[in-house]
This record gives structure tokens, C-alpha cells and sequence, in this order.
């Protein structure tokens, strides 16, 4: 099995647990508030990496506190990390609400991420060469993503785009093309085509209408709706597992890690994104963003749910 190498951003994320949304300034007391290391690039490392890839991070910290709390809690996991260090520059931080049905409102300062250059993603081109699978998000910037995936594709790697927070402004056709896998949720799905699907049919043509823009394949996550694809020859959903959701952060960088991880270890489409789904729906019943993240034992062990072909 070839790494899993991941581009994208390290944050500290700052989460507080509501019991009801506040209006428009309204004052309202949290019932928990936490920190840990986030940011859709090491979450989605550390989920893989808790799964059973070789994991390599690619990322940039700043020089704060914050940077070396993310550096050192990166170093005690088994992701192999390409930081870069930006003196003067803060570290990422996330700033997440998460309401009484678990879902979450999240505001992000990039900081040292806005540092991650198509230059940086140059100076580590023999680690993406070497991976199976390279996975990227939109919490970077578009160059040095388009970078990290022009050296992937040259060298036979699958390159899969998580298009979240949603590109604003809108990227151009061509972008689309530079990515084999597209997996944005039910909101990006509909920034990126003007209509947002809300069944599992509606999941499954709106993953056709993305591949038309000249990918490979599309995934589309629905939450608590299911999961909806459209890649080379297959095509299909499955619905979602039935769990208590408490915290849906991280849950689609978890599943961006396992489907990457998967598909590394040689699964075909169908498989990969049933076991990514399987690992998404355990870091929902969790507090958190990577420590929410489920190991490979956790996913052994749990009863394999039978899904009905569609």
C-alpha cells in the first residue's frame, strides 16, 4: 500500500457546546467549551493514519502558542509531517459552535495556512510522487492545491478534492479538471451547481452533473441522508447508518480520510466509500474534531450493517 499524502490546513479548533442557537445578539452561556487540533488537513490526516495509512502531512504552522500545541500533538501521532514554520504569522484557528442536534457553525481565521504556496507543495513533490492517493481541501490556497495535484497526476497518484469551506468565487471550469474525485457535502454540491440535492436521487444526479464538469467521479455526502456517487462505471448511494449524533465536526474530514485510505489499500469505489461512511457515522457520536476520530480496530469490530444496492 502506497502513503496517503494530505495537502491542507492545521488549525486549533475552539468548539462550544450549545444548548440553543442565540439570536442576533443575544448573549447565551455554552454548557462545554474545548480546544484540539483541527483543521480539515490534519483532521483528515489523523483519520487516516488511525485507519492504517502511511500518512504525510503537508501544512504550515505559525509562530505561536497555538503552532507549537499543533506541532506537538501532531508529533505524538503517527503522521509523518512536511511543516513549515511561519514566524510572524498566527497558527489557523477554528471557531465552532455546535447546537443541541449536533450540528455546527464554524468560523476560521487561515493564518499560517494562507502561507502554503504551490512553492512549499514544490519543495516536497518526490513525497506526492510516492503516494497513492493525494487529498486535498479548500482551506488552502487554490494554487498550491492545483500544484500538489498536477505532480500527483503526472505520477499515476488518485488526486480526491474536498471542495469545503465552498470556492467562493466560484472556480472555473478547467479547475475541475485538475482533480480526479470531487466530494463535497449536500451545501457544496449546491453552491457548485446552483441547486443543493436533498434525497439520495437527488445525490446521485447531482455527482453525475459534476463529473460533466470534467471528473472523474463526484461523492456526495448528505449526512444524515446517506452518501450519493458517480465514478467511471459505477454509480449508486447508500443510506446513512443509524446513530446518536452529539458533534458532526471533523465527520467529513473523517470520511475523506477513510475513503482515502481505503482506495489506497486497493477497494473498489463502493467499498471504500461504505467503510468511509462506517467511520464518519462513529466520529458524529463524539465530542471534537481528531479526537472524535475512530481507529481501525473500533471499525473491525463493529457489526458489518448489510447496505441494499442501488
Amino acid at each position: 500500500m502506497k502513503p496517503v499524502a494530505i495537502v491542507g490546513s492545521i488549525n486549533i479548533d475552539l468548539v462550544s457546546y450549545l444548548d440553543r442557537w442565540p439570536k442576533v445578539g443575544e448573549t447565551v452561556a455554552v454548557r462545554d467549551t474545548t480546544s484540539s487540533l483541527g483543521g480539515k488537513g490534519a483532521n483528515q490526516a489523523f483519520a487516516a493514519a488511525l485507519l492504517g495509512a502511511d500518512t504525510i502531512l503537508l501544512g504550515a504552522i505559525g509562530g505561536d502558542s497555538f503552532g507549537q500545541d499543533a506541532k506537538a500533538q501532531l508529533a505524538s501521532s503517527s503522521v509523518r509531517c512536511c511543516l513549515s514554520e511561519i514566524p510572524n504569522a498566527s497558527t489557523g484557528l477554528a471557531f465552532i459552535d455546535v447546537g443541541p442536534d449536533g450540528n455546527n457553525m464554524i468560523r476560521i481565521s487561515g493564518g499560517a495556512n494562507g502561507f502554503v504556496s504551490a512553492a512549499h507543495v514544490a519543495l516536497h513533490a518526490e513525497v506526492i510522487r510516492n503516494s497513492g492517493v493525494v487529498l486535498l481541501q479548500n482551506e488552502i490556497g487554490l494554487s498550491a492545491s492545483l500544484e500538489a495535484a498536477k505532480i500527483a497526476r503526472a505520477a499515476g497518484s488518485l488526486v480526491i478534492m474536498d471542495p469545503a469551506p465552498a470556492p467562493d468565487p466560484a472556480w472555473k471550469q478547467e479547475v475541475f479538471g485538475s482533480f480526479d474525485i470531487l466530494t463535497p457535502n449536500a451545501h457544496e454540491a449546491g453552491e457548485l451547481l446552483g441547486a443543493q440535492p436533498k434525497s439520495l436521487e437527488d445525490g446521485e444526479k447531482a455527482a453525475v452533473s459534476l463529473r460533466k464538469l470534467g471528473l472523474r467521479g463526484a461523492i456526495v455526502t448528505m449526512g444524515d441522508v446517506g452518501v450519493a456517487w458517480s465514478f467511471d462505471d459505477s454509480q449508486g448511494s447508500l443510506p446513512a447508518l443509524k446513530v446518536k449524533s452529539i458533534d458532526t465536526v471533523a465527520a467529513g474530514d473523517c470520511f475523506n480520510g477513510a475513503l482515502a485510505t481505503s482506495l489506497a489499500e486497493g477497494e473498489t469505489m463502493r467499498n471504500a466509500i461504505a467503510f468511509a461512511l462506517r467511520a464518519a457515522a462513529i466520529a458524529t457520536t463524539r465530542k471534537g474534531a481528531s479526537r472524535s476520530l475512530p481507529t481501525r480496530s473500533e471499525l473491525d469490530n463493529l457489526p458489518n450493517p448489510v447496505f441494499a444496492l442501488n
